[in-house]
This record gives C-alpha cells, structure tokens and sequence, in this order.
C-alpha cells in the first residue's frame, strides 16, 4: 500500500503500542475527528487499556501523541513540541457541543476515496496541507479526493475532487475538540466500501505544485523574466512588520503590552510603508519604469507615486484573485517572513523575504520554490530583520540586472 495513505475502513490502521504497558497489535475501534487531529481509538488487548492515538497525519506525521480513554493521561514519546499537544489535550477534556456548521458537496461519487484534512488554526498550515491534493488527485485516480477545509478555502479546491467538506470555523478556533464535526465524519464514513486518511504532509514539496489548479491563474512566465514589465509586489502585513531597528521592534512590542497598539501601533505600520516606499524610490533610480502593487491585510493608502494599493481589511474572492494576478505579473515580490507568502512566491517569479532572527528555524518554510537548482540562490533572497531600504533594493536591482547573464550561466551554457 502507498506509505502517504493511512487505512481507516474496512481496515483501522493498527500500528501503534499501548502507552501503559507496551504491547502492541492493539484492537483498534474506530476513528475520532474532532477538528485539526485524527484520532485513531484503540484498546490495548494485553492490559486492556483504552487510548487515542494521533493517526500518522498532517504534524502527527512526526508529533504523535496518545491519550487515556478514561484517565486523561498524555501519552508523548516524542517530546512534542506544546503547541502541538496543549489544544489536543485541552480539548478533549473540554470538549464543546458547539454546531459547527459543515456543509458537504459532492462533485463526484465515488465509494473508495482518501480524506485530506486540511483543519487548522494557522493559514499557512491549512494551504500547505490543502497542496497535498495534488499527489492524490495524480497518483490515486481510482480513490475519490474528500477535502475537509476551512470554507474560507472553497475558492481553491482544485478540479478533479471528489467531495468537499466545508467546516465553517474561523481559523483561530479550528484547535477546538468538536462532537458536531466528529460526528458528521462518523455519519459519512458509513456511506463508504474504503476508507484512507491522506497524510497531508505539513512541508509538502513546493516546487511540484501546480498552483494553477488550486487558484486558476497563470504563475509569472521566467522565461519572460528579462522582457516583461518590471513589477514587484509588496507584501505588508500589519501583524508582522518590517521594522527599520532593534529600538523600533522593541518600542512596538512594550506598547503592545501595555495595550496601546490601537493608539500608537498606526505609527510602526506607517513607517513600515515609509520603508517599502523608499525601497522603490532607490530601485526607480536605476529602473524608473518599475511597477509595483501593495497587498495584505491592512487599510489602502491614497494612490501616489504609482503603487496600486489593493490592501483591504475585507477579503474576498475577488480580492484574493486580485493579489494573485499581481504576485503573478511580478518578477519577485518583497514582504517579511509568514504565510502571507506562501501564494506570493507560488506565483511570482522569486522574492526578497525579511527574515526575523526569532524565524531562522523556519526559513524557507513559507517559500514557494519553483526552481529545483542553482537559480534557487539566484531568485530567492533573505535579508536582516532590520535591512534598510537600500540593502533591500541592491537585492532588487541586481535580480534585474543580472538575471539574462545568470540564466545563461546556469541554464543555457550546461551540458
């Protein structure tokens, strides 16, 4: 059997111990969907222990974790990470009776499909899953695709799947433990002869991803690179800044503590445009025709100095393919480390990512990368959490300029 896919019907997948006495071959019961984890419900046949067990899915590929039926112990030989366990556990001992409202459309039956559970409380965790499809639409045409995704996510389900599972939760409560979602799943899960869990890797390999099939547009041509339109689209984020000094962060941060970023936590924003701003002044210097769009979540400024501003508070469908032709009209795109860049660079030629020295562990996580070889260091750039406009725009300026001299390099003149 495919090692990506994990058996739940007719056949529970079985390869867990017991975590009270170690046996293993445990009788396994059933599964528990309660939200982000898939559970698998187990008891032990030497000491009769009854437990839960993360299925081998999304993190719980590598974080496992179990817990007693009856105690409520935690069981983690893993040493996961809190984050990880701490909303599990606290979830299944605070269950909620909420009505999470799901809505299922079948686009086209079928009796043996694979279930990708794309639930989480992070946007970038919940793309990066939701790219998983791909492998199972290519590589088990003969199992029905059934996505389980945040509604906000509709818009991208790609052609070919199956089923869709629209959970309506907001992103931030998806770590809850919900009965109504347990038992929507339950009353599916009848419905069919076969049953697989897709692994939902949560580091899928990007640069496999045809990302045209999740959002319809059209990534930035590199071989266009030297002849379309200079475009860069900066990608701002109110949440997550680009600070211009040490000083600068911390002062944020103390206001923030003492409740004042509603006041004062405009000014830090504002200066993050100053810095964007600047870093296109300098690049114009040397390329006056360079174009450039401001995305992400924030308020729109007055249209000057030739930016089209398409940041918005309210999303949209709309909005959401409007920043994805303008990330695809872009030779890079420029913005601090988050899963605000994950479609960005999925679509534009390459990026300039404002690491934070707190991020360094998860560098490239949020890249897109399109490339498979040396034009990987060519295209995609990391500068200082602190670089100044000018260090950001030498990077800007050399992709430009350089770029026909190391494509020919490195992709023509090879054998």
């Amino acid at each position: 059997m495919d090692r990506h896919l994990v058996p739940v019907r007719p056949t529970l997948f079985a390869e867990r111990s017991c975590p009270h006495c170690g046996a293993g071959a445990p009788e396994a019961l059933g599964v528990v969907v309660p939200g982000v984890h898939v559970l698998g419900d187990y008891r032990c046949r030497s000491c009769g222990y009854a437990f839960l067990h993360d299925l081998p899915v999304g993190f719980a590929v590598d974080h496992d974790v179990a817990i007693g039926r009856e105690d409520g112990a935690l069981h983690d030989t893993k040493q996961a990470e809190g984050w990880v366990w701490g909303p599990l556990l606290e979830g299944f001992r605070n269950p909620s009776d909420r009505e999470v409202r799901v809505e299922r459309r079948v686009l086209r039956p079928a009796k043996r499909v694979v279930i990708l559970n794309t639930l989480d409380f992070l946007y970038g965790h919940v793309l990066l899953k939701l790219w998983n499809a791909q492998y199972y639409l290519d590589e088990h045409k003969d199992l029905g695709l059934v996505l389980i995704l945040p509604k906000s996510f509709a818009w991208m389900v790609p052609e070919g799947t199956a089923e869709v599972w629209e959970v309506d939760l907001r992103l931030g409560e998806a770590h809850g433990w919900y009965r109504s979602i347990d038992r929507f799943v339950q009353e599916r899960l009848g419905e069919y002869d076969e049953v697989y869990f897709g692994k939902g890797y949560a580091h899928p390999d990007k640069s496999t991803i045809d990302i045209r099939r999740f959002c319809g547009v059209e990534p930035f041509d590199l071989e266009r690179f030297d002849t379309a339109p200079r475009h860069i689209t900066f990608v701002l984020r109110d949440d997550r800044l680009w600070y211009r000094s040490r000083m600068m962060r911390f002062a944020h941060r103390v206001f923030r503590r003492l409740g004042l970023q509603g006041l004062l936590g405009t000014l830090f924003i504002a200066d993050q445009e100053r810095l964007a701003r600047a870093t296109l002044r300098r690049i114009r210097r040397r390329y006056p025709d360079a174009q450039a769009t401001f995305v992400g979540l924030g308020d729109a400024g007055a249209e000057r100095d030739g930016v089209k501003d398409l940041r918005t508070r309210r999303m949209s469908v709309e909005v959401e393919l409007a920043w994805c032709r303008a990330y695809a009209a872009s030779q890079f795109v420029i913005g601090v480390h988050g899963s605000n860049m994950l479609l960005p660079t999925a679509l534009a030629g390459g990026c300039i990512e404002v690491l934070p020295y707190d991020r360094y562990r998860n560098i490239v996580q949020d890249v897109a990368v399109r490339q498979r070889d040396v034009m990987q260091l060519f295209l995609y750039r990391f500068v200082d959490e602190y670089a100044s406009p000018a260090a950001v725009a030498r990077h800007a300026i050399s992709m430009f300029a350089d770029h026909r001299v190391f494509h020919r390099n490195n992709r023509i003149n090879i054998y």
